[in-house]
């Protein structure tokens, strides 16, 4: 009975120790986020739930969930302190986001879009913050749209047989339209088209002639580039259509020559008309052609006056306010966005979460300029920041946070100016960008180095008297060359 009990015992001891095991090696466990395989793909109109997944399980109390499109803020859907927060929610994602809550404790933080729309394509970043362990997963949705069944249109008479076009609309991505024959053998369209409304829908049309006996019963199909989804129709036309083929290109000749008739009489009329019209075009060209070339003189004096400063500054990059997914070259002259967390520490000089770096180099007066060269990637900022900005946490990249910069940004070029964002589609994005600060006047500009132009100047600043640096931002994969 003795030796029961002792087995009992160590059986309990067993167990306890199994259990605190367990919990050191959750505890000890790395936090991440996991990637999702694959994109999502998603009918327009339809529910979508985007997957993402986080260990070791935390409590959620203690969690911060962001799903955001190319910035934080406004994202697409935020978790905190144990409820949904909508403050700074995109306009577009507003009454159609949920985060699936039946999963929480067991660390999954699924999003739940309701409606998909065609917009709502793309990346979406699912970024976990548990204390001062974050991590953050990317997934991409793919949204389709099947389109009507296609309309068979009988357009002309044309080259002894009948013009027949093929229409369909309401379809994403771009679609084949396909013409085959009742063996099932394709044909060649005779002329295609696309257009793409303001939604982003693509409609499609095919022509294609309809010889008597040959091909008079044909099909039209619209197929998915997706997947194998597709619209058909099929027709046939009866012999006696084509009867009229031939008479009725000989009534199109009649009217050709009466129309060439009416021309000549046209031109007869207005001869002497045309002579002071063009006299008058003349003068008008000339004076557009002024215009022009007294443009064209103030631009190059734009350019000569802000794009060639006192002072060329060699800029150094500051390893010790570059984030840990940033390295760095041995010169320091380049930095590249590798999203492999180094072993260095999160001293109060470096820029985390946000993925930036400083100039070694700051300045309190002068005129100077520098250059920087996207060598490859995508998303990407440059320009100039104060001493004072913020390090930690989330940023606003704005000049009331103390940030003046521009580039290539969301997928389009643009300045950060606050409150919105300035487009600047009239510009093509640089791949080297000339960055001109001159101080005492409180100027930031920037130029393209490629085509010599200006491209965008921010109004007037104050610096407030602190010191003001090279300031860079790096979206995945980027990487940026300091010249010279």
């Amino acid at each position: 009975m003795l030796s029961g009990f002792h087995l009992c015992c160590s059986l309990l001891a067993f167990i306890i120790y199994g259990v605190v095991l367990h919990v050191h090696e959750l505890q000890s466990a790395p936090f991440s986020v996991t990637e999702t395989p694959g994109p999502i793909t998603v009918p327009m109109g339809k529910d979508v739930v985007l997957p993402c997944h986080f260990s070791p399980e935390q409590s959620m109390q203690d969690v911060e969930v962001i799903w955001f499109r190319e910035e934080f803020s406004p994202f697409v859907h935020r978790y905190k302190e144990g409820q949904d927060q909508y403050g700074e929610q995109m306009l577009q994602y507003q009454g159609r986001t949920e985060l699936l809550k039946d999963g929480l404790t067991k660390g999954s933080v699924d999003l739940k879009i309701f409606r998909v729309q065609l917009s709502d394509r793309g990346n979406y970043t699912c970024f976990v913050r548990s204390g001062l362990d974050y991590d953050e997963a990317v997934v991409e949705l793919k949204v389709t749209a099947s389109g009507s069944a296609p309309l068979i249109a009988l357009e002309r008479y044309q080259d002894g047989g009948i013009q027949v076009a093929c229409r369909s609309a309401g379809w994403y991505p771009q679609p084949q339209v396909l013409w085959q024959d009742p063996r099932g053998r394709h044909l060649p369209s005779l002329l295609e088209s696309v257009t793409q409304d303001k939604s982003g829908l693509f409609a499609v049309e095919s022509s294609i002639i309809l010889t008597r006996g040959a091909n008079q019963k044909l099909s039209c199909s619209v197929r998915h580039a997706l997947h194998s989804q597709e619209q058909g129709s099929a027709f046939y036309v009866s012999d006696p259509f084509f009867q009229n083929a031939h008479p009725w290109m000989i009534a199109l000749g009649v009217v050709v020559v009466a129309v060439v008739a009416l021309l000549i009489i046209a031109v007869y009329l207005f001869k002497i008309k045309g002579k002071h019209e063009r006299k008058i075009a003349m003068q008008e060209a000339a004076l557009r052609d002024c215009d022009a070339e007294i443009e064209k003189q103030a631009e190059e004096l734009a350019w000569r006056r802000y794009a060639v400063p006192i002072e060329e500054v060699k800029v150094v990059l500051n390893p010790d306010t570059a984030h840990c997914d940033l390295v760095l070259s041995d010169d320091c002259k380049s930095v590249k966005r590798e999203d492999t967390r180094q072993d260095i520490p999160d001293i109060p000089e470096r820029f985390n979460p946000w993925r930036c770096v400083l100039g070694c180099e700051g300045f309190t007066s002068g005129r100077y300029y520098w250059e920087v060269e996207a060598v490859d990637g995508g998303g990407w900022t440059v320009g100039v920041s104060r001493e004072d900005v913020k390090r930690k946490g989330e940023i606003e990249f704005k000049p009331e946070e103390g940030i003046w910069a521009v580039g290539q940004w969301a997928g389009r070029f643009q300045a950060l100016t606050s409150p919105d964002r300035t487009l600047l589609p009239e510009i093509q994005t640089p791949n080297r960008i000339r960055v001109s600060l001159d101080y005492e006047e409180g100027r930031v500009a920037f130029f393209s180095v490629d085509e010599e132009i200006p491209i965008f100047t921010f109004p007037l600043a104050s610096f407030e008297e602190k010191r003001v640096y090279p300031w860079l931002w790096l979206g995945p994969g980027t990487s940026l060359k300091m010249w010279p």
